[in-house]
């Protein structure tokens, strides 16, 4: 009996002692799983902020959206009656809505968006007839809009929904599935700024998960910050109307090559601000319009922009096309000519209708654009008149100081400092960084295509003569072109070239001003630099764009520039031209490029002139095309 009783007495105070634990030690986290058994909650997805260039006006904004939404619950049995009624109604697949109301993004007792944009009379007959749609309603949501359709489409970029393997990268920690993030262009560059912090609903249930007050509370979603551009809409709008009509125009120029008219499969323009770099407009032909990206692409979208026909209006050529920049490269040549002592300022330089590396035995003829022999010239009047020539001699020594010094390739140093082959690091994504060709970056090529190449026999003369006329390996994107050009125009610093200007609050509240990041200098006095910035006044004056720049007033606005016509076998040529203006202390870059669009005083010189006649308060012309130069 004394041992039961023991036992009794030790079994009691276990159970006082485990009861005093659940009761007062473990309360508060069976409060808390209490609670969470209680509430339910529904994330809100916060307003994301709008993007506006330099004056203030809306390119990507929201706007209200009539969405159809479905509770899965409440249609009580009736789903296929309801959702085939919806269909007919709203013009939405019953698919499609069964994609919606069974994806994972969606809890079991939270209403459904199954259509977008519905109008008002579907509505009012939903709310007439509420008993034929059980457990159907509607909302007014935000949806992403864009006012100019497809003007700045690839800078300005578009949204989708979250992907599973986003979800998994650092950059969207805290994201859940289902939400709106920037895939390309300023929305995903900038994603973090412009998203804002979502909220919540809570929902209050019963053990049986029945809801029994949906707004059992509320913590509001703060609304993503606003993004002020460098880009001008209106210049924008001028820089793609120009490529349009320089496309059209190159399409409607004879070919005497191929036999053909131009095809003109392609394009870009680049206008920026060389004292600071700034973006001031960027476009890219062909283009698409965003928001077809809203709500998810179809087959037959998604088919259009891939299509082999269709010329990638997807690429961005202004910063994603690599190609050889021609002649348009030439100031650059220079440039590192001058530094490395190859040239001089008051120097003369032959001018043959034909040249041939002095160690070359076969005594191969690299032909000048022109058959004209000009004789001994200056420097400015070689990058007036284009002359391959001259620079296929400041190729060969580069060759020959290579090979003498066992492989110092100063061209190429020089060419990166000037900031070729490397990204540029503006704020978008997916740049391409280009190509400045090496003896290393050769001897791949070759051995990955030896039936092509045959043997490799080392950085030949030919490579640096091809190299210095912006020809061969060399591949540069409009971007670049612009960022080196504006160089030469402010003076010899390269900057970061930038697309955002401003951060501002919801309420308008200037958060941060990005400012202009300068990232190197040109390799070459200051004085050096100006050289070639008076010298190239002479290609619209007297040299390969004069005819292009008949009619301008060049004696009020003078115009300093450059043209380029880059051979792409077995395609026909791709069109350059490059211009500072005002040539004194140019407040513009315009850089312009069509690809198998010809010479580059035919197709891009005329795009680049409309361009700074709109940006000077002149009256723009329809194009006529340029005299057939280099």
């Amino acid at each position: 009996m004394k041992v039961m009783a023991a036992l009794v007495v030790v079994m009691l105070a276990a159970l006082t002692t485990r009861l005093w634990f659940l009761q007062v030690l473990a309360s508060p986290k069976f409060v808390r799983l209490a609670n969470d058994n209680q509430v339910r909650l529904v994330p809100i997805e916060p307003l994301r902020g709008d993007v506006l260039d330099r004056n203030g006006k809306v390119l990507v904004g929201n706007r209200p959206s009539t969405v159809v939404l479905v509770d899965r619950r409440g249609m009580r049995g009736q789903e296929e009656e309801v959702l085939f009624r919806l269909s007919n109604l709203v013009h939405v697949p019953v698919s499609d809505m069964l994609d919606q109301l069974n994806s994972v993004k969606y809890l079991p007792y939270q209403p459904v968006p199954v259509a977008e944009d519905v109008p008002e009379r579907a509505i009012f007959y939903i709310l007439e007839h509420h008993d034929q749609f059980p457990g159907v309603s509607y909302e007014v949501d935000p949806i992403r809009s864009y006012p100019d359709g497809s003007l700045a489409s690839h800078l300005l970029g578009y949204v989708l929904p979250i992907s599973a393997d986003q979800l998994k990268e650092k950059a969207f920690v805290g994201y859940r599935p289902g939400e709106l993030v920037g895939y390309s262009g300023i929305e995903a560059f900038y994603e973090r700024l412009l998203h804002g912090t979502p909220g919540r609903r809570e929902i209050q249930v019963n053990a049986q998960g029945t809801v029994l007050d949906e707004n059992f509370g509320v913590q509001d979603p703060v609304p993503g910050d606003n993004l002020v551009l460098s880009i001008d809409g209106n210049v924008q709008r001028l820089a793609e109307k120009s490529l349009s009509l320089g496309i059209r125009l190159a399409r409607q120029t004879y070919d005497s090559a191929s036999g053909k008219d131009y095809r003109a499969t392609g394009g870009a323009v680049v206008v920026m601000d060389p004292k600071t770099g700034r973006v001031v407009a960027m476009a890219s032909y062909p283009t698409y319009d965003p928001q077809i990206f809203l709500g998810g692409l179809s087959q037959g979208e998604f088919r259009s922009l891939t299509a082999p026909g269709s010329n990638n209006p997807l690429v961005d050529r202004a910063m994603q096309g690599l190609y050889p920049a021609g002649s348009a490269f030439k100031p650059f040549v220079a440039a590192a000519a001058l530094k490395e002592g190859f040239a001089t300022t008051d120097g003369l330089y032959d001018c043959p209708s034909g040249y041939s590396a002095p160690v070359d035995p076969t005594r191969h003829i690299f032909h000048n654009w022109s058959p004209v022999n000009y004789g001994p010239i200056s420097l400015p009047e070689a990058l007036a008149i284009s002359c391959d020539t001259v620079f296929y001699q400041f190729g060969y020594d580069f060759w020959l100081r290579y090979h003498r010094s066992g492989g110092d390739e100063l061209m190429q140093q020089d060419l990166w400092r000037m900031g070729f082959g490397k990204r540029t690091g503006i704020d978008l994504p997916g740049e391409q960084g280009g190509l400045v060709p090496t003896n290393n970056y050769v001897k791949q090529v070759y051995a990955a295509n030896p039936k092509v190449y045959g043997p490799f026999y080392g950085w030949l003369p030919g490579d640096a003569i091809n190299l210095s006329i912006g020809q061969g390996y060399i591949e540069v994107t409009p971007l670049q072109l612009a960022e080196a050009y504006s160089a030469i125009a402010n003076g010899g610093t390269l900057y970061a070239p930038r697309v955002a200007w401003k951060v501002l609050s919801p309420d308008g509240a200037v958060r941060q001003v990005i400012q202009p990041q300068v990232i190197g200098r040109l390799p070459i006095p200051r004085k050096e630099v100006l050289f070639l910035r008076q010298a190239l006044m002479g290609v619209t004056i007297s040299g390969t764009a004069r005819q292009a720049f008949l009619g301008f007033p060049l004696d009020r606005i003078p115009v300093a520039g450059k043209t380029g016509t880059a051979d792409v076998i077995p395609h026909q040529p791709t069109s350059w031209f490059a211009a500072l203006a005002p040539a004194g202390d140019p407040k513009y870059v315009v850089v312009a490029m069509v690809e198998q669009g010809g010479h580059g005083a035919t197709t891009a010189a005329p795009i680049v002139r409309r361009i700074l006649e709109g940006l000077f308060g002149l009256t723009t012309n329809n194009l006529r095309a340029g005299q057939v130069a280099d």
